[in-house]
């Protein structure tokens, strides 16, 4: 209610004006409507349309069709329930969500530097409902400021914020690879090591589930 309160009071009764903040939940609507008919990256796909991704800082975003030729170059079919799927460079989570599709019991991890792909990667896991770990940090200084955790439950997935320490604990996990790749924009499947799984339980140990609902995050 904070945040909506920046927006201004409602002048008239509700559908009788349009209000700044009905945008968002106009947008909800549209969003939540078209991955009912066909999932997609359409948060992505409007971030690049509306030219917001940075070429000058070496923002790129990889295209969906190559997104699914690099996951079926490294990314198994039989993709284990407790593999990890790493993205260093997650963008909007395209390739998350590849592996998503593959295994949605195993663990994602991505990591940005940019917080708004940040928030993308984080609502494309959300409504998939997959075990996730969302990193604003850098994977090459293994710096974290922040992030989110997406937690599967059978109600659908809760969505908790990751304070900078969390999130350096995630980025510093000690996972050993099974499997690598030659690219830093190309995920890479690990099997977690007893330390970092200890790591992923403690961590994941600290959220409760609001039962009220998704509140406080800034969206």
């Amino acid at each position: 209610m904070a945040i909506m309160a920046r927006y201004g009071p409602r002048e008239a009764p509700m559908g009788q004006k349009d209000h700044p903040a009905d945008h968002f939940a106009r947008a909800l609507g549209v969003w939540m409507a078209a991955m009912q008919a066909e999932p997609a990256d359409y948060l992505g796909r409007v971030y690049e349309e509306q030219a917001v991704a940075n070429a000058y800082a070496g923002q790129f975003f990889t295209p969906e069709s190559v997104v699914e030729l690099m996951a079926a170059m490294t990314l198994p079919e039989d993709l284990p329930d407790d593999s990890v799927v790493a993205d260093p460079a997650c963008g909007s989570g395209r390739m998350l969500v590849a592996g998503i599709r593959r295994n949605r019991f195993a663990t994602f991890v991505g990591t940005d530097t940019d917080l708004t792909c940040v928030h993308m990667t984080a609502l494309n896991c959300l409504v998939r409902n997959a075990n996730t770990w969302i990193i604003h940090g850098n994977s090459l200084s293994l710096d974290a400021w922040g992030g989110y955790h997406v937690r599967r439950t059978w109600l659908g997935g809760a969505l908790h914020r990751l304070t900078p320490e969390q999130a350096t604990e995630i980025l510093r996990a000690p996972f050993s690879r099974a499997q690598t790749t030659t690219s830093l924009t190309a995920p890479t499947v690990h099997q977690p090591s007893p330390d970092a799984k200890a790591t992923l339980d403690q961590v994941s140990a600290q959220f409760t589930t609001d039962p009220k609902g998704q509140r406080g995050f800034g969206f």
